[in-house]
């Protein structure tokens, strides 16, 4: 129902103001996203982490400069364009780091490795966000005063420098409707940096030069175009423009960015996609259109939902629409990589050995752990976990050439679900509870299917957006488990399970555990053996060779990358 104050019209054109601001923010990160896509055909899943640091330097600036509201509007002028200042260099000098650091170094040689390297330098940038967290007044060793164990971020608070200026009241017009200055500046800055680059990719040299590189780099450098340096300038524009978005952004909620990590920069992506890579205005209508839809999920459902609901936005949008509502280059360059040839070569006798040799020092290890008093089982046991987990993403990445950002969201779905079935909270069924054989065969039916799901995307996507897909579809879990709390305990979790059992055998030491672990080891590196020699792992390696040719020589394509994520 709609407040006292407002009407429901004049409540829905506030929602629509919150919204239109709200989604010049991402609109400004989208025409970064889309000029650094248009550039190299690859996706930076650093540049969330690029917007979050330039916002810190902005609020540092103001913060150093000592600018309070009431002081003269020159001084608050001044001051503003220093940390305008600020948040561009350090945006335009930390995306040319990444363009040389993940881009530059595989160019010509693999499409997989940019987008893995540009998720592993997000991390890096996250770990500085931390640190520079440290460097804060009022940071206090050991103290979470969010979530608790959750490491902190930077949140400096700076003074509301623009005011309350209500421009609805100053015009002379009774509403209870409120549109502030900064709602303004906001949306107008949005428009014309978006004009602005659109006018320089039209009509200056280098515009010119980047979408001959866009549309045929070989063709482009033959007819004398700077390959290099055009892509080092669209890396260093599109930093540029996430760092007038974090001043944009600083100025108008009086913090910087609370969110890092690859996470971060998938609501720009999303309006990027949305408009269309390389389409400017078409990323700024996205961007707007997503404001205003998250504003109305904000009022509607819940603020917690809002993200889970815009990501699934973007998975429809790209299944119905691979190139978005606006584009109209396909980008589906096959995704190759090198880890497929070491995959196939797992049959030599110095792997053999090295095999054996793993499976030995794993038998020999508790006993080791005991006699030096290492105490360090439990670090074992995580290590062999996460080799499970790295034989399934080798048949899935290394063999059939498969990126799956995601990949932790179905070791999230089958550890949830054996959660469920092994607490007396839930199944009241020991013999379900107490059954591990029947736990581990329904937890693994449970992630397969889950992994059908992405299968299924993968019959329609590939490559870059694939990738992209996956870690969004990794998000959606994320907020999903997080949000039922009456399920899955929130950011709790699920906790006091018991043991698993082995008949009446109740594996109750962290020594039992770890045999049983190292037994399911070494039968999926059986099974994946003998999987790579089958004429299943022959189809993948062809897939992830030649997808085209694989399918010319009668290989389903489709069925066998559904196959991939299930297994």
């Amino acid at each position: 129902m709609c407040g006292t104050m407002f009407s429901c019209s004049e409540l829905l054109l506030q929602i629509l103001v919150i919204g239109l601001t709200n989604g010049a923010v991402i609109a400004l990160n989208a025409v970064g996203v889309t000029l650094v896509y248009g550039a190299v055909r690859m996706i930076n899943f650093a540049h969330g982490d690029v917007f979050a640091l330039a916002s810190v330097a902005v609020t540092y600036s103001i913060g150093y400069l000592g600018l309070q509201r009431g002081a003269s509007p020159w001084l608050i002028a001044g001051g503003l364009a220093v940390a305008l200042a600020c948040g561009v260099l350090l945006g335009g000098a930390l995306n040319l780091f990444i363009e040389r650091a993940a881009f530059r170094p595989f160019r010509g040689r693999s499409r997989l490795a940019p987008l893995i390297a540009s998720v592993g330098l997000s991390f890096v940038l996250y770990e500085g966000a931390l640190l520079l967290r440290k460097t804060q007044a009022d940071w206090i060793p050991q103290e979470h005063r969010s979530v608790p164990g959750v490491p902190e971020l930077p949140r400096t608070r700076i003074p509301e420098l623009l005011g309350d200026y209500n421009v609805v009241a100053q015009l002379g017009i009774t509403s209870p409707l409120i549109i502030t200055l900064k709602d303004v500046l906001v949306v107008v800055a949005a428009f014309a940096l978006t004009g602005a680059v659109a006018w320089w990719l039209k009509r200056s040299r280098m515009g010119r030069a980047l979408r001959a590189c866009a549309q045929d780099p070989e063709l482009a450098e033959l007819c004398g175009v700077n390959r290099t340096r055009t892509i080092q300038v669209a890396f260093v524009v599109g930093g540029v423009l996430a760092g007038a978005a974090a001043w944009v952004f600083a100025i108008f909620y009086d913090r910087p960015f609370g969110q890092h990590g690859a996470q971060s920069g998938l609501i720009a992506l999303t309006a990027a996609v949305m408009g269309g890579i390389g389409q400017p205005w078409g990323a700024l209508g996205s961007g707007l259109v997503l404001g205003v839809a998250a504003a109305l999920s904000d009022w509607l459902l819940a603020a917690q939902w809002t993200p889970v609901l815009v990501l699934g936005l973007l998975v429809v949008l790209l299944w119905l629409r691979p190139v978005g509502l606006l584009g109209s280059d396909p980008a589906d360059e096959q995704a190759t990589s090198a880890v497929a040839v070491v995959t196939r070569r797992l049959g030599t006798r110095r792997h053999r050995w090295g095999v054996w040799a793993f499976l030995a020092l794993g038998l020999l290890y508790p006993v080791l752990d005991y006699v030096f008093a290492w105490r360090s089982q439990v670090l074992g046991l995580n290590v062999l976990l996460l080799v499970v987990l790295a034989l399934g993403l080798n048949l899935l990445l290394g063999l059939a050439g498969q990126l799956d950002l995601g990949y932790a969201a179905s070791f999230a779905v089958g550890a949830y679900t054996t959660a469920m079935l092994t607490s007396p909270n839930v199944v009241r069924s020991p013999w379900i509870t107490h059954n591990f054989p029947l736990v581990l065969l329904l937890s693994g039916a449970v992630t397969a299917c889950f992994g059908l799901l992405l299968g299924g995307l993968s019959r329609r996507l590939r490559g870059d957006y694939l990738a992209l897909v996956t870690l969004v579809v990794g998000q959606i879990l994320v907020g999903v488990l997080r949000n039922l709390r009456s399920w899955t305990g929130g950011d709790g979790g699920i906790a006091a399970l018991p043991p698993p059992r082995l008949g009446d055998w109740t594996l109750g030491t962290i020594t039992a555990r770890y045999y049983l672990v190292l037994a399911v080891v070494a039968v999926i590196v059986l099974l994946s053996v003998r999987l790579t020699r089958s004429r299943i792992g022959r189809a993948w390696a062809a897939l992830s060779a030649d997808e085209t040719a694989a399918a010319s020589c009668g290989v389903n394509a489709a069925r066998g990358k559904t196959l991939a994520f299930v297994l």
